[in-house]
This record gives C-alpha cells, structure tokens and sequence, in this order.
C-alpha cells in the first residue's frame, strides 16, 4: 500500500472523505439513537423492570394468600377485624394503657397551668 503522501490530490480527498465518513459511522454506532450507549442504558432500565415485575408478583401473590384466607379461615379473619377495627367479642374487657408523657412536655405543661393558677392570697 502507498502513503498518503504519495497519492494524487484527487485520490487523497476521496481517502480522506472515506476515513471521515468511517469515524462517522463508528461514532453513530456508539453514540447514536440506536448505538452501544442507547444499548446499555436499555439493558440497565430492562434489569429495573424485571425486578419491579418480580416484587409485583410477590405482593400479588400475598395478596391472592392474604384474599384466600380471609374467604375460608374465620380464625384468620377474627384476627384480622380484630387488629385493623378493635373489634372486641361480647363479654370481653378492653383495656387501655396510656403511654407516659414524656418529661419535657410535662414540665412544659406543669408549669403552663402553675402560671395559669392565681397566686395565693390573690383573687
């Protein structure tokens, strides 16, 4: 093969314009609507939809579970009224438990209504 410098003009152009037109080409391969980059970035998005689509069908399999035995397993539905509605049986006694204040907002209430109260000897 020749050197480049060793071509005629004419010929050196069509060389030129062919190795542009290849670098082309090889950057719209790569970088282009449909190139090696556009290819990764769908490969990363498929990987994120095949692992939404494989917990949707988890959730949905629970819920078909969760659907069945709400149909057929009174205990299991007991259990459920219960703990979603506070639903008591007759006969039951409800007991509730206060959770204790904690001190700062008691101090800040104590001292609320001591500020509220009239000072000894006044009226």
């Amino acid at each position: 093969m020749t050197p480049l410098t060793t071509l005629p003009p004419k010929h050196k152009a069509i060389v030129l314009a062919g190795m542009a037109g290849l670098i082309a080409l090889i950057g719209f391969a790569i970088f282009g609507s449909r190139g090696v980059v556009d290819l990764w970035g769908m490969q990363q998005k498929q990987v994120a939809l095949e692992s939404l689509a494989f917990r949707l069908q988890q959730d949905n399999e629970r819920l078909r579970t969760h659907i069945d035995r709400l149909e057929h397993d009174d205990a299991y539905l007991q259990k459920v009224v219960r703990e979603r509605l506070g639903w008591i049986q007759p006969g039951e006694v409800v007991y509730r438990v206060r959770r204790p204040v904690a001190p700062s907002v008691a101090d800040a209430v104590a001292r609320e209504h001591a500020s509220d109260a009239p000072a000894a000897g006044q009226r």
